[in-house]
């Protein structure tokens, strides 16, 4: 079962700064220190194997398991083979803590001098599991540690389990840090780890497992978000089997099935060695300190609200989506028309439009709907680049727009100092005013000039000088091309700038 809540889209008015924070750190402990320990655990376990350890831990192992009557792992153990018994210890006692203390402690060898043979060899396999940077960090299961319990969150045992864990941070970062605050939420996060945590130790005190990865800590998020968000009726995706649709409740409702969930799965399925346990204590201490904010007052409302009041429209937007996805376009269409006629300004809406004219191979469509798209005056960069592709398409399918359009486009990327988009609509050189569309590359030359492009700023101005060289502006660039090369003249003798 998925149940997602996707309330908001991402904009600049609703981007989460601290949730991106905390996906990059993830990204880069994933990516970074943790890269290098699948070699590292390889080097260990090679050690192991190739010391004495398993000599003198194979027959303490077995007599640790019938101290500790645990006769379900000791008859485990006794099916491997003598051969690899020193690999199974060596693989599964790396976060046995009362493991390593009694072994520590002799307690566990028969012949003293095996004891002090095993103390002498086991500082060198230490070494080596020091070197493993997920093994200092992880939660150990009987181990009480403070920095472990808040580390082991930002670790991940997969690229996979990295994603899937980040989906939901950034879903519900989207809503959460928004309705609490940057700083909040940075609490919430970080103390959504530590009661995660302590809910996993106190289920599995006395094992000898390990956990890690970001879900106690999203779980956190989860339980603090339907408090925060109360009766608020959300937006949210769900998935179970191969059921999967858009509904709107109130965000609490969502409390009970995402508790129960995890809970049944703890009771029913601890087999699968997913921290269903830590799942479970994240959301229940989510929701405790959500309820702390809200009886605070230090939730903010009014974000709240102005969610609510989008969420009709959102709700069209994103039955549009799912419409797309299964290439429904005339059902996708009718919602988009909605959508831009209530917000004629909102970009993904106008994006999605051109793309559902151009999709359906309706080049009067595409040519309408791309010129109201390059008409919305935006400076983000990602929209920018969509509207110089959007720009490309038209020009490649004959569907330019007007050269007074693609001027006024020219004239809005220069004063945003977008010079790539600015080319890109100056690039036909098609028009009735050849000295407009010389002042405008001749403010591009300048343009590249300032930001020290030189190879681009000599090319733009040859281009000048190439296509309206009875313009002033390609006397301008003869001059500055004279500089440039260091002679007197190019082309035809003409005295400028004095």
């Amino acid at each position: 079962m998925l149940i997602l809540p996707l309330h908001r889209p991402l904009s600049r008015a609703t981007f989460p700064l601290v949730t991106t924070v905390l996906i990059l750190v993830n990204v880069l402990v994933f990516v970074g220190w943790q890269s290098g320990d699948e070699a590292a655990m390889a080097r260990t376990q090679q050690h192991y194997l190739q010391s004495d350890l398993g000599r003198y831990e194979v027959p303490a192992y077995e007599r640790y398991l019938l101290g500790k009557r645990r006769m379900d792992l000791l008859e485990q153990f006794k099916q491997v083979p003598a051969s690899a018994q020193p690999g199974y210890v060596a693989t599964h006692t790396l976060t046995d803590i009362a493991f390593i203390a009694a072994l520590r402690s002799g307690e566990l060898f028969d012949d003293e001098a095996d004891w002090n043979a095993w103390k002498v060899a086991r500082p060198a396999y230490d070494a080596q599991i020091d070197q493993v940077f997920t093994l200092r960090h992880l939660l150990r299961s009987s181990e009480i540690d403070p920095w472990r319990m808040v580390s082991s969150a930002f670790l991940h045992g997969g690229i996979m389990h990295l994603l899937g864990n980040m989906l939901f941070l950034l879903a519900l970062g989207l809503l959460v840090e928004g309705a609490i605050g940057s700083g909040r939420f940075l609490g919430v996060y970080l103390l959504g780890a530590v009661g995660a945590s302590a809910a996993s130790l106190m289920w599995r005190w006395g094992e000898a497992g390990a956990g890690l990865g970001a879900s106690g800590a999203v779980a956190g998020l989860m339980g603090a978000f339907c408090v925060v968000w109360g009766r608020q009726p959300v937006r949210f995706f769900y998935w179970v089997g191969v059921v999967f649709d858009y509904v709107r409740a109130p965000a609490i409702w969502l409390l009970p099935l995402w508790l129960g969930w995890e809970v049944w799965n703890l009771i029913a399925n601890d087999h699968l060695e997913i921290g269903f346990d830590a799942h479970a204590g994240g959301i229940v201490s989510g929701a405790i300190m959500g309820a702390v904010l809200v009886a605070t007052g230090q939730v903010r409302h009014d974000f709240i609200r102005d969610a609510g009041a989008q969420a009709r429209t959102d709700g069209r937007w994103q039955r549009a989506q799912l419409h797309l996805c299964r290439m429904q376009l005339a059902e996708a269409d009718r919602l988009l028309e909605e959508l831009a006629l209530e917000q004629p300004a909102r970009f993904d809406v106008r994006l999605a439009l051109y793309r559902v004219a151009r999709n359906g191979q309706r080049s009067g469509a595409m040519a309408g709907r791309g010129a109201r798209l390059l008409a919305i005056d935006t400076l983000d960069s990602e929209e920018v680049r969509e509207q110089i592709a959007v720009l490309a398409e038209l020009d490649a399918a004959a569907l330019a727009p007007k050269p007074s359009d693609r001027l006024a486009l020219a004239r809005r990327w220069l004063d945003a100092a977008q010079l790539d988009a600015a080319e890109a609509a100056l690039l036909p050189g098609s028009g009735n005013d050849p000295s407009e569309q010389a002042r405008l590359w001749f403010r591009l030359a300048l343009g590249w000039r300032d930001q020290r492009a030189d190879d681009a700023h000599q090319r733009v101005l040859r281009l000048l000088t190439e296509r309206y060289p009875q313009q002033p502006e390609a006397d301008k660039a003869r001059f500055l091309l004279a500089e440039l090369i260091g002679q007197e003249e190019i082309g035809p003798a003409v005295t400028v700038l004095r």
